[in-house]
């Protein structure tokens, strides 16, 4: 079995007839947002390949994560802070150019002493401005640093005209290694994300095309305005990016090598400037025992062929065996971006949070309208002729969606919450949904161990619900309960320190009477302030509804409930039970879907949403007559509302 590494839990296992214009598949699916899944790719020939459609997502942690200090133009500017071993001066985050290389490779010889002999080159690298670190692993054996066990130190040379690393020297050659260790050299391409979450831009990500040691220069093709994306303080990642190699392996991988006759192939859709509509828009890529190479191409190395975060892959297995492979990784844990393409271009994606999505998460109804003069819009049609199109492979068969512009113009989503079901075995019933929002007007300050009461007359919550507390302040108070200031002195009751309450957030509630409920595990920091802006929510009616919306629930070990979200002058006044469903013994997801989904093949049956399964092959296919390319957002389905 061979494992590799999926950034973000993005894979489905595809079975193909022949051709990259007949597929069928299996799809896996993850119960949990992360772990790992084990596929086996079947046997195929060169003539008839089987497929494995897959995402490789962000690449591990971040190697970066801190504060903007400015953005200008394609520039953004990071923030110096002192050096620890001279704070007089000021250190700079990054290695000049360091995030903008194609990285250096090199394996490592053992002498007969368990240490480190030598290190050979087997790739220089391209683009380095500033001499790069070289890590070895540790080593395997041995227990006494004085004996047996000391880490192996290399240094590196570059030559600043050509950008290639010249020389790697063995400093230190260690002990303890029973065999020859991993080389990593520093370098490599890299993305910068948006993570501030409080932010409309968070989750966009942009290749870094240069860098110095307190700015970074970014390929903007879309031309963003990157003032708005990356403002003054707010917070940001900086992640490597994935290459053919760094993916599949440099001198080896896991699939099957050879010729262009016999290889297994990975595909990628070509640039949108490139596609024609056909087949011919996937581009295949294969490893000839050596090293990556282009299908029909010149022969050159092309291991570093980059692979974005939002972009999926096609393995075609063309060798007469089956391959059976790990794919693990961890899931998108913020809300992120994609880019749609352009008038008759396509975009081959996944469902990138690793967990089952509806396809209203993907493309919600603020990105979709009917006005074919809005070409950054996800054009809606009663007519799929005329509709930008989704195709999703599901269940071994692609089938293709389009909106008709049901509830297009919902400008505020609904929100509900639901509890555990009350009914019987576990069904919903019509009191385990709330979708209401009350004033408080006292909350009480108890010690560590106790729990926060609010309370709120006539509030009509039950226990099991989850809250969302906000707007609520006090004065400051320590351990012992005594109000204190800023240094944390005991002051008189007057004036004391405002701040925010620590009982602002989503709570479980319990020991609910008719006017007050506790936050479960929630102990108090500050005298409660009543200034009327502190309240309580499980929901919202929402806005811009025109017709009734369909209502599922999601997660809770639960299945069947379904409902009918009813609409009153735009806003969801109600809640019809059509199905209870049972098993839901912890709170499941409420989702309220606008509508206007249609299949293909379907007739005029609506489809009020979709179902899109972790890691699902997505081809999004652009038919607006004026479309252009852009980015759309997609909100974590994982998020708490």
């Amino acid at each position: 079995m061979t494992k590799v590494f999926v950034g973000n839990l993005g894979f489905v296992a595809l079975l193909g007839v022949s051709g990259l214009v007949s597929l069928v598949a299996s799809t896996g699916e993850l119960a949990d947002p992360s772990g790992a899944l084990s596929v086996t790719l079947p046997a195929g020939t060169s003539s008839s390949p089987s497929y494995l459609v897959a995402s490789s997502g962000l690449k591990g942690e971040a190697v970066f994560r801190g504060q903007v200090k400015q953005s200008a133009g394609n520039v953004v500017t990071f923030h110096r802070v002192p050096d620890l071993l001279d704070p007089s001066k000021s250190s700079a985050p990054f290695r000049q150019g360091m995030l903008a290389t194609q990285k250096a490779r090199a394996t490592s010889t053992l002498d007969g002493n368990q240490s480190v002999s030598q290190v050979n080159r087997t790739f220089s690298g391209a683009g380095y401005l500033s001499v790069p670190k070289v890590y070895v692993d540790l080593p395997t054996e041995g227990n006494d640093s004085a004996v047996d066990y000391e880490l192996a130190f290399v240094s590196s040379e570059i030559n600043a005209s050509t950008g290639l690393v010249t020389g790697l020297n063995v400093e230190e050659s260690g002990k303890g290694y029973s065999t020859p260790p991993k080389i990593k050299i520093e370098g490599g391409l890299h993305f910068i994300r948006c993570a501030e979450s409080d932010s409309p831009a968070e989750g966009k990500f942009y290749l870094i095309q240069s860098n110095t040691g307190d700015t970074i220069t970014l390929a903007n093709p879309l031309g963003d305005d990157l003032s708005q994306v990356f403002k003054a303080e707010s917070l940001v990642e900086i992640f490597e990016a994935w290459t053919i190699g760094s993916l599949f392996g440099y001198e080896s991988t896991f699939l099957n090598e050879g010729n262009s006759s016999v290889a297994d192939y990975v595909y990628l859709l070509k640039p949108p400037s490139q596609q024609d509509g056909t087949s011919s828009d996937y581009h295949p890529y294969f490893h000839d025992g050596l090293s990556w190479k282009e299908v029909g191409g010149s022969g050159s190395d092309v291991s570093e062929t980059l692979i974005y975060p939002d972009e999926s892959f096609m393995l075609a297995r063309r060798g007469t065996t089956p391959l059976s492979i790990v794919l693990s990784g961890t899931v998108l844990t913020q809300n992120t971006f994609f880019k749609i393409p352009q008038e008759g271009k396509r975009l081959l994606m996944n469902n990138p949070f690793g967990v089952d999505i509806m396809l209203s998460d993907l493309i919600s109804a603020e990105n979709i309208d009917d006005n074919v003069s809005n070409g950054e819009k996800w054009l809606s049609d009663p007519s799929q002729e005329d509709a930008d199109n989704v195709e999703i492979l599901n269940q071994g068969i692609w089938h293709t969606y389009w909106h008709d512009g049901t509830n297009k113009d919902v400008s505020i989503k609904a929100r509900i919450r639901a509890r555990a079901g009350t009914g019987v075995a576990g069904s919903i019933t019509q009191q385990d949904l709330s979708m209401d929002s009350k004033s408080i007007s006292a909350m009480s300050n108890p010690v560590a161990g106790s729990n926060v009461v609010v309370t709120s007359v006539g509030h009509g919550l039950r226990s099991g619900f989850v809250v969302r507390i906000f707007g609520a302040r006090g004065k400051k108070t320590n351990d012992a309960k005594d109000q204190v200031d800023e240094d944390g002195n005991v002051t008189a009751p007057l004036p004391g320190l405002i701040i925010e309450s620590a009982a602002n957030g989503f709570y479980e509630i319990t020991n609910v009477t008719a006017d007050t409920f506790e936050l479960m595990g929630k102990s108090g920091n500050c005298d409660f302030i009543s200034t009327g802006t502190a309240k309580w929510s499980t929901g919202r009616a929402g806005s811009g509804y025109s017709k009734d919306a369909f209502v599922s629930f999601i997660g809770g070990g639960g299945q069947g409930a379904m409902g009918i979200a009813k609409v009153q002058n735009g806003s969801v006044s109600s809640i019809i039970i059509t199905s209870p469903g049972s098993g839901y013994v912890k709170a499941p997801k409420v989702k309220v879907h606008s509508g206007g989904w249609r299949r293909l093949g379907a007739g005029r049956a609506p489809y009020n949403d979709v179902l899109i399964p972790a890691g699902a092959g997505i081809l999004l296919v652009r038919k607006h007559p004026s479309g252009v390319s852009t980015n759309l957002a997609i909100r974590n389905p994982l998020k708490p509302d």
